[in-house]
């Protein structure tokens, strides 16, 4: 094991809280709602209410972990290696939980007032634009009727957006990280159950 992951634990009871009840036709689903909202930058997506919770994740986000992690897949969570969530997330996927968020090719973090800045995570290369990560975060309201202008692939005009409670670094980090496609990061926004995405070739314009 590598010192950039965690130690094994045992599982504790919250670990091993239920996954998927019916797990093929659950990550379809989920799978499908991600790349939709990937495709069309800024529109609504939701999955499945009744889903499983990881500890601190929301259901939506629970249920993008499950779908998109396997055992080869780098996981990072902002509640730390040797949490629950970690736990749960190794227990039901397999993936090995890291603790420097410039390993991970998926990324988890629970606040978005917590966000990083995203030049602390993997943007890839020229040559490999696709070694970046995928952010996905946890926030408490999603709006697709006012707020940042995006443009871009997947968009006909322009949608607005605005999550919430948006730290002051994540304008500019968002501006930052459209210069530099195709290198950057994939962002889905998760707020329940609903989702929504900014890929790193949409442009954010605040409003």
């Amino acid at each position: 094991m590598t010192a950039a992951h965690s130690q094994v634990r045992l599982p504790t009871a919250a670990a091993i809280s239920a996954g998927f009840a019916a797990p093929v036709l659950d990550a379809q689903r989920a799978f499908r709602a991600v790349m939709t909202a990937l495709a069309e930058p800024g529109t609504e997506h939701s999955v499945d209410g009744s889903g499983p919770r990881c500890p601190g994740f929301s259901v939506a986000m629970t249920a993008i972990a499950l779908t998109l992690a396997d055992f080869e897949t780098r996981l990072w969570t902002d509640s730390g290696a040797a949490g629950d969530a970690a736990a749960y997330l190794r227990f039901h996927t397999g993936a090995p939980i890291v603790v420097e968020a410039k390993c991970a090719a998926f990324a988890f973090v629970t606040r978005l007032r917590d966000l990083p800045r995203l030049a602390t995570f993997a943007h890839g290369t020229l040559e490999y634009p696709d070694t970046s990560v995928t952010l996905v975060v946890d926030v408490e309201r999603i709006d697709t009727e006012r707020g940042w202008a995006l443009s871009g692939p997947g968009i006909a005009d322009t949608r607005q957006l605005t999550v919430s409670p948006v730290p002051d670094t994540l304008l500019p980090d968002l501006a930052a990280n459209r210069a530099a496609f195709p290198c950057g990061v994939d962002l889905i926004f998760c707020a329940g159950t609903r989702i929504v995405a900014l890929p790193r070739s949409t442009r954010v314009r605040g409003r």
